[in-house]
């Protein structure tokens, strides 16, 4: 079923001199019986301090997996009784202290609650089929979350998270399928989530919708998409204006961004040519100028858009090939700029340079497969698997056919980016609220100079006392650690008058991985990336 041989390959890497050569490694791959549509999750289901990946498969396998991201070794599997099109969502939805698994099923119309660790089933909800991957929130403010997702026949239905009991559900619109994942978001300023779907209609009347959230009541509409839509909105404050901005492609080759309080046009753009935007949006600040960027993908194009709907860069993937799934974002070359990792549908893992496109590496995953078809139709996953102080991905491809589904097959890849970097993308878009935006504080701070970046950190990596040597200029004021999710885990306040004396700071109750060191003076603010062992 797998393999923990690890395959080296060599890749020609286009990629500032500045930043470190990295050479991506496959880790371990695990064989299934299908492909696996949408996208992976990742958490630590079992509590035993180190990540589970968990993914689920189409008809001739029927399964859930969860696997040890370690070394792909698996935890439990548990067949469904049919396809499983939908990304699942790990969360502690019923406050026990123990994260459950939530997956929507479409040929068999349930949606599942398994215990994380041992896949047992804690409830099941009859509906009428989903793709829409599920969306977690107090959408009411009583304190228990809820689950939303979208469903065949043109409904949305709301879910207790404690007891899986239907708090309501109703009809979006007619003669469509709602197969959007939910984005939930605060737009009508009552400090309660609303939330934001689009659907995919069978005629002309192609929406995108905003609700209130706690009572499904229409907040607008909006019909500027002339054709259907699949995957489901981004958000985020595009231009600082103290309220989001969402942004949703369609199939006739348009990307819209909405003034989220209204719908109205924020702005919109399509290449000279254009064919569908299927794919997912993601924003994040990709060049470090303080404002967000937003990605999408053309079938074989990848475009940029910055925060004033002007195109930044696009690339074109080699051999017309797609990204269904879109792009997650994270910095995996250690360049303190985030970057984009995406499969493709001629199975390669490939990683772009944020702020320009240039390709950083490209994993032939077809051609480790072998001779027969490899379609990668499933998002990544991305964190640090191993404890290594290294980024890892996950990604599943495979091949479907319908009817036969009996000539199914897929595979799963663990791959080492073979760097530090960071934050961690642990799910389809990124969160649970589906907002697919990288918003971590560590990915938008000032850079330090190259030539003088106002102190060193040693040893790095490091197991106990991590030394740091701040310059004398830098009038040192606080010195902050925090993890890949801009947290902050250790601080302490410093009066540096002593000049350049070295500060111990004590890690060694620290669990192993990637974090930031950021020192903060009167002049200036520095980061730097370190890495925690045992």
């Amino acid at each position: 079923m797998k393999s923990r041989f690890v395959f080296f390959l060599v890749i020609d890497l286009m990629v500032s001199l500045s930043v470190s050569s990295q050479t991506p490694e496959i880790m371990w791959w695990f064989d299934v019986n299908d492909m696996s549509f949408g996208n992976s999750a990742l958490a630590d289901v079992d509590k035993d301090g180190k990540p589970e990946i968990v993914f689920s498969c189409y008809r001739n396998d029927s399964s859930v997996y969860v696997l040890n991201a370690e070394d792909g070794t698996l935890l439990w599997k548990k067949n469904t009784g049919g396809c499983n099109d939908v990304a699942p969502v790990i969360f502690d939805v019923d406050d026990d202290g123990d994260p459950e698994i939530i997956l929507p099923g479409s040929c068999v119309p349930k949606t599942l609650c398994l215990d994380g660790a041992t896949g047992e089933t804690e409830w099941v909800v009859n509906t009428h089929g989903s793709d829409s991957p599920p969306t977690i929130g107090d959408i009411d403010g009583d304190g228990d979350v809820e689950i939303l997702h979208g469903e065949f026949n043109g409904y949305v239905i709301c879910i207790s998270g404690k007891t899986g009991s239907v708090e309501w559900q109703f009809l979006v619109s007619d003669s469509c399928w709602i197969q959007t994942a939910p984005a939930l978001i605060e737009l009508d300023g009552d400090g309660l989530p609303d939330f934001v779907v689009a659907n995919w209609h069978f005629g002309e009347k192609h929406r995108i919708y905003a609700f209130r959230g706690y009572d499904h009541a229409p907040l607008w509409e909006s019909d500027l998409p002339q054709d259907v839509m699949y995957h489901g909105a981004s958000f985020a404050d595009i231009d600082k204006d103290g309220k989001p901005e969402l942004a949703i492609g369609s199939y006739d080759g348009t990307l819209y961004i909405l003034n989220g309080e209204d719908g109205s046009l924020y702005a919109q753009y399509a290449f000279p040519s254009p064919y569908y935007i299927g794919a997912p949006t993601s924003i994040a600040d990709l060049n470090n100028d303080g404002f967000f960027e937003i990605v999408f993908i053309d079938w074989f194009k990848v475009g940029v858009l910055s925060h004033e709907g002007e195109l930044l860069w696009d690339y074109s993937i080699p051999g017309y090939a797609s990204s269904f799934r879109g792009a997650a974002i994270s910095d995996i070359n250690n360049d303190l700029i985030p970057d984009l990792v995406f499969g493709t549908s001629s199975g390669h893992l490939m990683a772009l340079q944020g702020d320009n496109g240039y390709l950083i590496w490209d994993v032939d995953l077809q051609s480790h497969f072998g001779p027969n078809e490899f379609d990668i139709d499933h998002g990544p996953v991305i964190a640090d698997f191993d404890g290594n102080g290294f980024i890892d991905v996950f990604v599943v491809g495979g091949h479907a056919e319908y009817p036969n589904v009996q000539n199914n097959y897929g595979r799963g890849y663990a791959v080492s980016c073979g760097s530090p970097g960071g934050p961690e993308w642990p799910m389809f878009r990124r969160d649970i609220r589906r907002s697919a935006c990288v918003n971590d504080s560590v990915t938008t701070v000032i850079r330090p100079d190259p030539e003088h970046a106002g102190f060193r950190c040693f040893p790095n990596p490091a197991c106990s006392i991590l030394q740091i040597r701040p310059d004398n200029d830098l009038k040192l004021k606080t010195v902050l650690l925090s993890d890949l999710y801009g947290h902050t885990v250790l601080s302490m306040e410093v009066d540096q008058g002593k000049g350049n004396d070295v500060i111990g700071l004590n890690i060694s109750t620290l669990d192993p991985g990637l974090y930031f060191v950021r020192l903060s003076g009167e002049a200036a603010q520095y980061l730097e990336k370190i890495c925690v062992v045992r």
